[in-house]
């Protein structure tokens, strides 16, 4: 075990990876390692690294399921408690007193919509660091912001767990048998999928930003009047 972590000190996700396989016989390592992977490296550990092991029979469901809920449930409170109980200085950096009225108007949204930003931030690669850090800058609801978080991060794992390995197994076979033929037209492929993937990140990112952080209309009430 500590030879393992020693082998991941410098954060290599190739070396990380090599580790999880290294551990198969140890399910204990090979979860503690996987956790700590998604801690750096979440989205490529729990979308493209954990389902392949899985239908490879490298890692088994529910060493995979556990794993990927408690690194990612545990990194979100990493990125809000800190921040939460640090808000006396975070407040006083530029970049916050610059945006203070787009800070104001997320910590509404927060308030109102707690439940449906924790699920839309959690799948919406690019902005789950900000909001995250925000909602701990902002003191949401302690108690709100876990239950939520826990769901999000329970949903996420079991989409990972029992969904995406069905997809990776036969779109593998499919990649290593064009690959013997057509090895230009699996990477282009490849390349395809990645540049569709940024765009369509960039873009969704930018649309629940600008959802997030939208002022509320003047003069518009809050549902709550007569």
């Amino acid at each position: 075990m500590i030879g393992l972590l020693a082998s991941v000190s410098w954060l290599d996700l190739d070396t990380l990876v090599e580790a999880i396989r290294a551990s198969v016989e140890h399910p204990w390592t090979q979860g503690l390692l996987t956790a700590f992977a998604t801690f750096f490296f979440e989205n490529v550990v729990c979308w493209t690294i954990v389902p392949p092991l899985i239908s490879g029979g490298v890692m088994s469901v529910m060493v995979a399921l556990q794993s990927t809920f408690w690194g990612v449930f545990i990194g979100d409170l990493l990125m809000y408690v800190p921040v939460r109980f640090a808000m006396r200085y975070v407040a006083r950096l530029k970049w916050v007193q610059k945006h203070q009225t787009q800070v104001e108007a997320c910590g509404r949204f927060f308030d109102n919509h707690i439940g449906k930003t924790m699920f839309i931030v959690r799948f919406t690669p690019g902005i789950r660091t900000p909001a995250l850090l925000a909602a701990g800058m902002l003191r949401v609801h302690f108690g709100q912001y876990t239950f939520y978080s826990a769901l999000s991060c329970l949903f996420q794992s079991a989409i990972v767990t029992f969904f995406m390995p069905t997809l990776y197994a036969p779109a593998l076979d499919w990649l290593k048998g064009l690959w013997g033929r057509h090895p230009a037209g699996v990477v282009a492929i490849v390349a395809a999928f990645f540049l569709l993937f940024a765009v369509a990140q960039w873009f969704i990112a930018r649309a629940v930003m600008r959802r997030l952080t939208k002022p509320k209309p003047t003069g518009q009430g809050d549902g709550q009047g007569a």
